[in-house]
C-alpha cells in the first residue's frame, strides 16, 4: 500500500513533444492555426508570444534563447505587447521627430490630417515590421481613392524612410513610396471626371444678388474678391482690414502655397488699390460693414443669429469656413441652382481663369496670380467651359505641297 502511495506522489515524465521528427524545447510550441513558419513562446506568465521562424531550426534558436532569459522576463501592459514591433509603435515617435525637425509643422492644419492619416494606415497594416513586404503595402494601397493617394504619398513616403533608415524593415529592399523610375512604384489613380457644374458670368451674378436679397453682404464681398484677385475662401477669410491692407495695398502670403513651400518660398501677392478700382470698392463696402458689426477687423463679416464666440474665432461677425460655404449654398439655392452637381464656392476662381483668358492675359500671368506650381494646374481650371477657338493662319498652296487634290 505504501508503494502505491509513493508512485502516485510522483511527478509524471515531461512528455518529449516532436514536430516533424525535431524534439521541441521546453516553452516552444507549433502554430496553433497550423500557418507554416509560425510558432509559439510559452511566456512565465502563462501567455504565448506568436513569431515567425524561417525553419524549425530557427525556431529552437530562439526559443533556447529566450529559455535562457526567462528569470529576467519581465510582464509588459497587453496594450504594449500589442503595439510592440508594429508600425503603431513607432508612429508617433516619428510624429515626434518630425515636428522636432520642422516645428512649423505645427501651425498648419494640413499636418493634423496628416498625423491622423498616419495612424489611420497603422490601423490597418497590423503586420510585425519583419514581416511587411512590398505587396502589403500595394494591397491596402489601391483600397484608397484617387484623392486619399495623392494626399497621403508623400508623407509616408517620409515615414518609411525613417523606418528604414534605422532598419526596422528587413524585407524591403527599397522604399515603396518612391518615386525614381528605375523601381516599382505606387502608382495613383487617375482623377475621376470632373462633377461639379461650371460656374459661368450669369450665374455668378444671380446667386451675387441672391446673397444681398438674403442679407449676406458679407458673402457678397467674399465673392467678388475671390473673382477679382483668384484667392482661395480659406485666404480671403483671414484678411483684416488693419494687417493685411495698407497704404492702399492690400497684401496677402497665399496659404496653400505656404503650406506646400514654406513661408521663404510662398507665394507673396499684393494689389494696388490706386490701379483696382472694382477691388479698391470692395474693400470700402467691407470697412461700412465692418462698422455695422461692432468694428470686426477682419475683411469678411457677418453678424450671427446665435451670438457664440466659440474657439475658432476671434471676434463675434468673425466668418469661418463652415458658415461661408453654408451661407453660398442657401443663396445658389435661392437662385435656383437645385441640383446636386451646381457650382461651389471654389467655381469662382475657375470663372476668374476663364474670364482672363478670354480677356488676352497670358498663361504665365494667370498662373502668377492663382499662385499655381504649373501652368498645367491653371490649365485644368479651364476644363468644362466653352473656350474660344483660335484662328490658324498658316495655308498651303499646291505648289508647296506637291501635289493637287
Amino acid at each position: 500500500m505504501k508503494s502505491i502511495i509513493k508512485m502516485k506522489n510522483m511527478a509524471r515524465p515531461k512528455k518529449i513533444r516532436t514536430f516533424n521528427g525535431i524534439t521541441l524545447v521546453d516553452n516552444l510550441y507549433p502554430d496553433n492555426k497550423g500557418r507554416e513558419n509560425h510558432w509559439r513562446y510559452k511566456r512565465p506568465d502563462g501567455t504565448f508570444k506568436h513569431f515567425h521562424a524561417d525553419s524549425p531550426e530557427a525556431a529552437l534558436k530562439i526559443a533556447i534563447f529566450n529559455n535562457e532569459r526567462r528569470e529576467s522576463y519581465t510582464a509588459i501592459s497587453a496594450k504594449k505587447n500589442r503595439m510592440f514591433g508594429t508600425l503603431a509603435h513607432y508612429v508617433e515617435e516619428y510624429i515626434n521627430w518630425r515636428t522636432s525637425q520642422s516645428p512649423d509643422l505645427l501651425e498648419k492644419s494640413s499636418w493634423q490630417k496628416r498625423c491622423y492619416a498616419l495612424h489611420q494606415f497603422c490601423r490597418e497594416i497590423t503586420l510585425p515590421l519583419g514581416q511587411i513586404e512590398r505587396a502589403d503595402i500595394h494591397i491596402w494601397w489601391d483600397t484608397l481613392t484617387g484623392h486619399q493617394q495623392r494626399q497621403r504619398h508623400a508623407e509616408l513616403r517620409k515615414f518609411f524612410n525613417y523606418l528604414m533608415g534605422r532598419e526596422l524593415l528587413p524585407r524591403l529592399d527599397y522604399n515603396p513610396f518612391t518615386l525614381a523610375d528605375d523601381r516599382p512604384r505606387l502608382y495613383k489613380k487617375s482623377r475621376p471626371a470632373r462633377k461639379t457644374a461650371r460656374l459661368t458670368r450669369e450665374g455668378f451674378w444671380n446667386i451675387y444678388h441672391s446673397a444681398g436679397e438674403l442679407g449676406y453682404q458679407g458673402l457678397q464681398i467674399a465673392m467678388g474678391i475671390s473673382l477679382l484677385t483668384f484667392m482661395r475662401e480659406g485666404d480671403i477669410l483671414t484678411l483684416k482690414l488693419d494687417k493685411d491692407i495698407e497704404n492702399d495695398l492690400l497684401k496677402k502670403t497665399i496659404g496653400k502655397s505656404e503650406e506646400q513651400k514654406g513661408a521663404a518660398n510662398a507665394s507673396r501677392l499684393k494689389w494696388d488699390l490706386g490701379n483696382y478700382n472694382l477691388l479698391k470698392q470692395l474693400i470700402h463696402k467691407s470697412r461700412e460693414l465692418s462698422l455695422q458689426n461692432r468694428r470686426c477687423p477682419f475683411v469678411i463679416s457677418h453678424w450671427p443669429k446665435q451670438k457664440r464666440l466659440g474657439q475658432h474665432k476671434e471676434h463675434m461677425a468673425q466668418v469661418t469656413p463652415r458658415r461661408l460655404i453654408s451661407m453660398f449654398d442657401e443663396a445658389r439655392k435661392h437662385a435656383g441652382f437645385t441640383q446636386r452637381n451646381a457650382p461651389t464656392f471654389h467655381s469662382i476662381r475657375s470663372l476668374s481663369d476663364l474670364l482672363a483668358t478670354e480677356a488676352g492675359y497670358d498663361i504665365k500671368e494667370v498662373q502668377h496670380a492663382m499662385a499655381h506650381s504649373s501652368e498645367e494646374m491653371t490649365k485644368a481650371y479651364l476644363e468644362g467651359h466653352d473656350l474660344p477657338f483660335e484662328q490658324v493662319n498658316v495655308q498651303f498652296s499646291e505648289k508647296e505641297i506637291g501635289g493637287s487634290f
